[in-house]
């Protein structure tokens, strides 16, 4: 699962109930560009006095990963065949959302560690198992068992941005097939 890299410039939108409509809308619904309108974004390049260093993936979160052309340029066919790429509206940066559209029921519950809320509903995974059979020929995915899923990327997609060079995130191996 890519987490942002700590020093590395942030990417939030200007106001504030835009956090809510990037969980909403980037969901594993196809939105297509003629029906999206870009969320106004800023860069947060500088916390506490702390200058961050530039990010081909300036973080918002693991829910909805943000782009440069850079990235884009690397891991464009990767990133198109399960998801689609969208405009943001950033005076600072051409900076675009991805939207994974491959959301696949391949959290295996019984296996994972699990908090629900009362109703059932999952609150927190704390140890994901996925069905194998199922995602070893996905490169990027969403579950649809939480409100918000986060965006998981295979070892290819890891491997990939690791040889180009990128810089930004970091990956956290939640789940590895036995």
């Amino acid at each position: 699962m890519p987490l942002g890299l700590e020093g590395y410039e942030l990417c939030h939108p200007v106001r504030q109930d835009d956090f809510e409509r990037i969980n909403v809308e980037i969901n594993g619904t196809p939105r297509g560009e003629s029906d999206w309108k870009p969320i106004p974004v800023r860069l947060v390049r500088e916390n506490q006095g702390l200058e961050h260093l530039g990010s081909d993936s300036p973080w918002l979160g693991s829910h909805a990963l943000i782009f440069r052309a850079r990235a884009v340029g690397v891991l464009g066919t990767l990133l198109r065949e399960y998801g689609e790429l969208l405009p943001l509206a950033c005076s600072e940066a051409d900076v675009l959302i991805y939207n994974p559209i491959r959301v696949i029921d391949a959290l295996d519950e019984r296996s994972s560690s699990i908090l629900r809320f009362s109703d059932g509903r999952i609150m927190m995974i704390k140890r994901h198992v996925f069905r194998h059979e199922i995602v070893q020929d996905v490169d990027v995915f969403k579950i649809p068992n939480l409100r918000v899923s986060p965006t998981f990327v295979s070892q290819r997609f890891i491997e990939v941005w690791e040889a180009s060079g990128l810089k930004g995130l970091e990956f956290k191996e939640v789940w590895a097939p036995n």
